[in-house]
């Protein structure tokens, strides 16, 4: 099972790989310290925008971690998302200010896609050796934002996008909450946790109160943390 997940983790980074994942693996054993645990935390989500009518969309974020004094029973848990994922898909069209390109789009949907920028800030319980519970903050920066319109017409597809960038707001301020399990008693292992964020920023008051929310399924993965579990067995042999 952990062969299985590490390779499709692998096959994930090869083909989406930002700066900051690349920073990690270089500079992972030096980040990895007896008070801080570092690594890689990849997450597919499934996001939504309340009062669009819309549906879920599913997508991936990429990004770093840190575990601040993962040996105590309580400590912080912060997540830097440079690859951040919302929106929503299967909405109503909006008028697109031409006669053309309303009709012709009339009868389709629209997925809306958010690029953001995440940083999470949670605490991290343990209420098991292998399960933690988790609650913090996370505001996310939005860097861009696209409408895409998509209908039949004779049987051919149509696709329009829009750049709704200036439409939504900047910065946007939410609240997560959420489990956690690693695959080890290991205070480094890879581990695997689903959460909820729930955003609270107005993100286009020109359509009334919409709000981000998503479902996460974050996976993290320690690098570097193998020789420091191995310098804290050698020291403290009963544990």
């Amino acid at each position: 099972m952990k062969k299985a997940m590490c390779l499709l983790l692998a096959s994930v980074l090869w083909q989406a790989a930002p700066a900051q994942v690349v920073i990690a693996l270089l500079f992972g054993d030096k980040l990895n310290t007896n008070q801080l645990e570092f690594g890689i935390v990849v997450t597919p989500v499934w996001t939504n925008i309340s009062n669009f009518d819309g549906q879920r969309r599913d997508g991936l974020d990429l990004g770093i971690y840190f575990n601040i004094h993962p040996e105590k029973r309580f400590f912080l848990h912060i997540e830097g998302i440079a690859k951040g994922v919302l929106g929503a898909r299967g909405m109503k069209p909006y008028p697109l200010g031409n006669d053309t390109l309303d009709a012709l789009f009339a009868s389709g949907l629209v997925e809306r896609k958010i690029k953001a920028f995440s940083l999470p800030v949670l605490g991290r319980y343990a209420i098991t050796p292998k399960l933690f519970a988790e609650a913090g903050i996370q505001p996310n920066m939005m860097l861009k934002a696209r409408d895409i319109f998509r209908s039949k017409v004779n049987g051919d597809q149509l696709e329009y996008t829009v750049n709704s960038s200036d439409e939504v707001t900047l910065l946007d301020f939410g609240v997560d909450a959420g489990l956690f399990y690693k695959f080890s008693k290991d205070k480094r292992s890879m581990g695997i946790g689903l959460r909820y964020f729930q955003g609270l920023t107005d993100m286009q008051k020109t359509f009334g109160t919409q709000l981000n929310s998503a479902w996460q399924l974050n996976i993290t993965i320690p690098i570097g943390a193998g020789k420091v579990n191995s310098n804290m067995n050698n020291k403290n042999p009963a544990d």
